[in-house]
């Protein structure tokens, strides 16, 4: 018998973290937009290169491989509860 209260659970905690995650997928151009100081430099390719901006991106990368991994595991939860 299939438990609806634990798959909705499963299910609302898959888009509570999600949302959170959401704070971090960001666009290169919006790191730059966020990161940059002052003292920017004249190109894309020089602003990327700044600390800040490089933070930033760090931070994207580990989102998105926290929201996939997060997703994988929540397929896994749903499957055990049907199979």
């Amino acid at each position: 018998m299939i438990n609806w209260l634990n798959i909705l659970g499963i299910i609302f905690s898959f888009l509570g973290a999600m949302s959170l995650v959401c704070g971090l997928l960001i666009s290169k151009k919006e790191a730059i937009k966020l990161g940059v100081s002052r003292a920017c430099g004249e190109t894309e390719e020089e602003n990327l290169k700044l600390p800040a901006v490089q933070d930033r991106l760090k931070q994207r990368k580990y989102g998105i491989i926290g929201a996939i991994l997060l997703s994988i595991g929540v397929i896994f939860q749903l499957l055990e509860q049907f199979l």
